[in-house]
Order: C-alpha cells, then sequence, then structure tokens
C-alpha cells in the first residue's frame, strides 16, 4: 500500500503470475498518482481489458474469477476516496455479470 501511495508500485509478487499484461495497465491506469492523468470513470469502462471481459461472458472461469476477485476485495482495506471509489466500480462490474 505505501508503494501504490508513492505511485511506485509492480506487479512482482507471484500472486500476479497469472493476470493478463492487458489487466496489469488497467489497474496501473487506475492506480495513477496524479489525478489529471488518471482516466475518468467513463474512460477506464472503455479500456481494452473490460471490453474483452464483457466479450467474453458469463463462462464459468470468468465467474469463478469474479468470486475470487470479490473474496480479495473484502480482504482490502479501504482508506482513501481512490480505494473505495475502485471498490465500487470493480463491484459494479462483477455484479453486472
Amino acid at each position: 500500500m505505501k508503494k501504490v501511495k508513492l505511485g511506485k508500485f509492480n506487479f512482482n509478487d507471484p500472486a500476479w503470475k497469472g493476470i493478463s499484461d492487458l489487466c496489469k495497465d488497467f489497474i496501473s491506469k487506475l492506480l495513477t498518482l496524479d489525478q489529471n492523468k488518471r482516466p475518468s470513470a467513463e474512460e477506464a469502462l472503455k479500456h481494452p481489458w473490460l471490453e474483452s471481459a464483457n466479450l467474453a461472458g458469463k463462462s464459468a472461469v470468468s465467474q469463478d474469477i469474479a468470486i475470487n476477485s470479490l473474496k480479495n476485495l473484502s480482504n482490502f482495506n479501504a482508506t482513501s476516496k481512490l480505494q473505495q471509489a475502485t471498490y465500487a466500480f470493480i463491484a459494479s462490474q462483477l455484479l453486472s455479470k
């Protein structure tokens, strides 16, 4: 969390091993430290990773990913407005599936 707050995070942790580069790009853009460079909600919704996730439909794999994502979110401690907005956005995307 300290690295995210400083804008100096990476995806080297083993937890990120199976995550696509497109997904990592999406997360990186949402965590951009400079709010003027951070995408708006509308721009974020148009990111290729979300577009491809919508095309994937409701397969068993995407449902498993959604369930695991919600579990991960429940373990993540929200303290800033950006984190809270990120939760709301991700939850709305997962619930819409």
